[in-house]
């Protein structure tokens, strides 16, 4: 097995559960009696949670460069967590559970995402090839859910039980992947020559300032990702409720399969453009194809939208998404971990955002309103990509 699919297998397993998840939650939660407005509060709760935990746990790795121990602690979060919400019904306790089960299912993303980029160094134009193996579980496990009734949203406990297995799968394969045994560590960060001579509190004050602080463009790289992923909210938390209410067919697995196939090839030449392509030209590039992409879905009917929506993907994940890696990676400053948890957080604030309003304009004005307002984002950041160039 070459080394690119070793590093890739977790990423393959980890998204075959994403595959689960995005495709079968929302109508999991549905299943179970919640509102959209319910299932958008309950959404956003996942990622709240998701996104903040990681803070408290990069830190840790960017010092000990223990990330073996803590995946594997993360993927039992994830085979454990879901399994009270078939038996409790209540809101709270389905809060509560999915608030804890997103601790492992969003912190494993920054932690792997960390891990692959250290070991990959100065070669991180690979990073792409690696994780389009993550979209290969997405489609594969997808077809298979789509083709089979192995699992049905309308039976909660056969989507929980899906997640459980895979993620102790996940757990087990772990020791598989090259240098998570070892020790990776981050150089300390190099330090003012001034400050080689400040003593004391001083001395402590800047060496924390430094430990959190990023250059400008890291920031405004963030700032286009986390506008991005807020138009990209419909088509990745909505889309299957989309699918069943709005169009009427039962698809949406197939549908996702579409999406992540289309995303695969760009990911495996998204370091090639990007050596060929000035960066912020490519972040434009996402941008508009995700405006675009959301109003397909309303102004073409039927499937026809949906299937063109779908290919969107290809651009405004498949591309967007390493981008928006190794731009952050790039401006980390070592701290590659802490990098890569502040882009998940943008992604899972703006989710936040997206999942808690987007679940009330859908009960209150509907599908087509909810694509065009989210439409705005991109558009904004496409705004700032101009003004910033």
């Amino acid at each position: 097995m070459s080394i690119i699919l070793r590093r890739g297998l977790p990423y393959f397993l980890l998204f075959a559960i994403y595959a689960i998840v995005n495709s079968y939650l929302p109508l999991t939660l549905r299943a179970l009696s919640f509102s959209a407005s319910d299932i958008g509060i309950l959404l956003g709760v996942m990622e709240v949670v998701g996104s903040l935990v990681p803070f408290l746990i990069t830190p840790y790795l960017d010092k000990t460069g223990r990330y073996g121990i803590v995946m594997a602690l993360l993927g039992i979060d994830v085979a454990l967590l879901l399994l009270p919400v078939y038996r409790f019904h209540s809101f709270l306790i389905t809060a509560v559970c999915l608030a804890l089960f997103s601790v492992g299912y969003k912190g494993f993303v920054p932690v792997l995402d960390g891990f692959t980029a250290k070991e990959l160094g100065s070669n991180n134009t690979q990073y792409g090839k690696i994780r389009a193996i993550g979209s290969v579980g997405f489609v594969c496990l997808n077809l298979f859910l789509q083709f089979t009734p192995f699992i049905s949203g309308k039976h909660p406990l056969s989507v929980i039980l899906t997640i459980s297995c895979t993620a102790l799968l996940l757990v087990v394969m772990l020791p598989l992947t090259p240098g998570l045994r070892r020790t990776v560590r981050t150089a300390p960060p190099e330090r003012d020559s001034e400050a080689e001579h400040t003593a004391g509190a001083a001395e402590y004050v800047e060496k924390e300032l430094k430990a959190v602080s990023f250059p400008r463009p890291f920031w405004e790289c963030l700032l286009l990702m986390f506008l991005g992923f807020i138009g990209l909210v419909p088509s990745q938390r909505f889309f299957s409720l989309y699918v069943e209410e709005y169009l009427n067919i039962d698809a949406s697995a197939g549908l996702w399969a579409l999406s992540a196939m289309t995303e695969i090839p760009i990911m495996i030449i998204s370091g090639t453009l990007m050596q060929r392509f000035r960066k912020k030209q490519l972040v434009i590039v996402c941008l508009v194809s995700m405006v675009i992409r959301n109003i397909c879905y309303i102004i073409i009917p039927g499937i026809s939208g949906a299937i063109i929506g779908q290919l969107l993907q290809s651009i405004s994940f498949g591309l967007f998404y390493p981008l928006g890696v190794l731009l952050c990676a790039a401006h980390s400053r070592g701290r590659t971990a802490t990098a890569m948890t502040f882009f998940t957080a943008a992604n899972g604030i703006a989710n936040v955002i997206g999942s808690m309003t987007g679940g009330y304009i859908i009960d209150y004005a509907g599908y087509p309103v909810l694509f065009l307002v989210f439409s705005i984002f991109p558009l904004i950041g496409i705004g700032l990509s101009v003004l910033w160039e």
